[in-house]
C-alpha cells in the first residue's frame, strides 16, 4: 500500500527579513521621535515653569518694594533713630531728677536697668537734651519712664567710657584701694586723661545706680523684690565700664569694683 502523507493544505511562508528590517527600523525611529518629542515637551514645560517662577518672583519683589515705599516712613525713621550723646550739664540734670524721683517714689525704680529702651521714646529724649530743664521735666512728668531713663544711663556710661574701659589690673587696684576715695578717684580720672568733661559725665551718671543701691539697702530688699542689686550687675552695667575680658575672667571682682566706683566716684 502506497504511503500517504497528512497535509493540511497550508504551508507557512517564510518571513522575508529584508522586508521586516526597514519596518522595524521605521517603528524604532518613530518611537525615538515620540520619546524626543515627549522630552522636548517636558523641557518646554519646565522652562516655562522656571520662567513663570522668575516672573512671579520678580513680580513679588516689585510688589514688596512698592508696598515698602508706602509703609510707614515713621517706623523707618524710628528704627534709624539714634540716642544722642549727653553733655555734662544734662548728665547732672538727669542725676538730680532721677534721684529725686527714686527718693519720693521707690516704685519709680521698678524695672530699672532691666528693660530695653523704647524706640518711640528716643525722639522725646533727644528733644529734651536740647533745652536745659526739659530732661528733668520729662522725668518728673513720667514722659520718660524710669526704665527708659535707666537704659539711657547704661548707654551713656558705655559711650562716655568709650575705649577707656577699665582693665583687670585696674580692677585689682580699685578693690585694693576700696577704703581710699581719693586714690580711686585719681585712678579713674587718669583713665579719662585730660578729658575732664567725660569724667564729670561719668560721675553724674554713676550716681544713679549708686542711689538705686542705697535705696535697696535701706529697704532691705532681696532677689525676689521688684528692684534689687542684681539688676546692676546682671543687666550689663559692668560691661559698660570694664573690658569684656576682665569681666569674663572674674565677674565677682568686677562687681566689687563697680560698687567701689559707685561709692567713691558718684556725686
Amino acid at each position: 500500500m502506497a504511503s500517504t502523507s497528512i497535509n493540511s493544505g497550508f504551508e507557512p511562508k517564510k518571513i522575508d527579513h529584508s522586508v521586516l528590517h526597514p519596518v522595524m527600523t521605521a517603528v524604532g525611529d518613530g518611537l525615538i521621535t515620540i520619546k524626543r518629542g515627549f522630552l522636548s515637551c517636558l523641557e518646554c514645560v519646565a522652562n516655562s515653569l522656571e520662567t513663570m517662577g522668575r516672573s512671579v518672583q520678580c513680580g513679588l519683589q516689585h510688589v514688596a518694594s512698592a508696598l515698602s515705599s508706602l509703609v510707614p516712613n515713621k517706623s523707618k525713621a524710628v528704627g534709624n533713630q539714634k540716642l544722642n550723646n549727653i553733655q555734662p550739664a544734662a548728665a547732672e540734670e538727669l542725676r538730680v531728677a532721677m534721684t529725686e524721683r527714686m527718693d519720693k517714689n521707690p516704685d519709680y525704680m521698678v524695672g530699672m536697668f532691666r528693660e530695653s529702651l523704647e524706640q518711640d521714646k528716643i525722639r522725646t529724649i533727644n528733644a529734651a537734651l536740647k533745652q536745659p530743664g526739659k530732661l528733668a521735666d520729662a522725668i518728673h512728668s513720667s514722659d520718660i519712664s524710669g526704665t527708659n531713663a535707666a537704659v539711657c544711663v547704661k548707654r551713656w556710661l558705655g559711650e562716655t567710657v568709650g575705649e577707656n574701659k577699665i582693665t583687670a589690673e585696674e580692677i585689682e587696684s580699685i578693690n585694693h584701694l576700696k577704703d581710699d576715695p581719693l586714690a580711686v578717684q585719681s585712678l579713674v580720672s587718669r583713665r579719662f586723661g585730660a578729658d575732664e568733661q567725660r569724667y564729670d559725665i561719668f560721675c553724674s551718671l554713676l550716681s544713679v545706680p549708686q542711689r538705686y543701691k542705697e535705696i535697696c539697702h535701706a529697704k532691705g530688699v532681696d532677689t525676689k523684690s521688684p528692684y534689687n542689686l542684681t539688676v546692676l550687675t546682671n543687666a550689663g552695667l559692668p560691661l559698660q565700664i570694664f573690658t569684656p575680658q576682665a569681666y569674663m575672667r572674674d565677674p565677682t571682682k568686677c562687681t566689687d569694683a563697680l560698687f567701689v566706683l559707685m561709692k567713691h566716684c558718684s556725686r
